[in-house]
């Protein structure tokens, strides 16, 4: 009985004391001036976005907004996850200083290396909300009754290309609906003293 006593003292003494260390090293990897961190926002110097409500972030690991050594996740939401009406909300970021039709065509290539049967739908010159010129894509990927709808926003700031896409099942996401989702997203140049 003494044992299984000293078991379960010593499972319940790590199960409440894995949240604090787990805490504390998410405290280390924190860059200090992040401010209280909002599960539906990301921002960084140059954009900002709001997920909508019944999406929930996807923890990752933080990552200087400025510096990449290939595309890189850098915000990630899903909503009904596991569910066939499942949605994916990712921003994307990589090093990019050239135009944003290069970037266009370099994010387009990259998504195409990625998965087969790649289909680029539409590609339209647009705003953000906040008026910085972008790009609004709509693709499909796969094939089947496995085939993915994704809508992308693709813009610039001078020092990154940025993806802002919205994924789902082919029936289950359509173009209203990711515009609506999407629609708050903004950016700007990215200040140069801050990289």
């Amino acid at each position: 009985m003494n044992r299984l006593a000293f078991v379960l003292a010593l499972c319940l003494t790590c199960f409440a004391l894995a949240p604090v260390q787990t805490l504390a090293q998410y405290a280390q990897a924190t860059p200090a001036a992040s401010p209280a961190p909002v599960p539906n926002v990301y921002t960084d110097p140059a954009m900002s976005f709001t997920a909508p409500a019944g999406f929930f972030r996807v923890p990752l690991a933080p990552h200087d907004p400025a510096r990449f050594d290939q595309p890189s996740v850098m915000a990630a939401w899903v909503a009904n996850p596991g569910k066939r009406e499942q949605l994916t909300i990712t921003i994307t970021m990589e090093n990019h200083d050239g135009t944003l039709d290069g970037y266009e065509m370099l994010s387009e290539n990259e998504i195409r290396d990625k998965a087969d049967s790649v289909f680029f739908k539409k590609h339209e010159q647009t705003k953000l909300v906040n008026g910085m010129p972008a790009y609004w894509q709509e693709l499909s990927i796969g094939s089947g009754f496995d085939t993915m709808k994704r809508f992308d926003y693709v813009w610039i700031d001078g020092t990154r290309g940025v993806l802002l896409a919205i994924t789902g099942l082919y029936g289950v996401l359509d173009e209203p609906m990711a515009k609506k989702a999407l629609a708050n997203a903004a950016g700007v140049e990215y200040p140069k003293n801050r990289l």
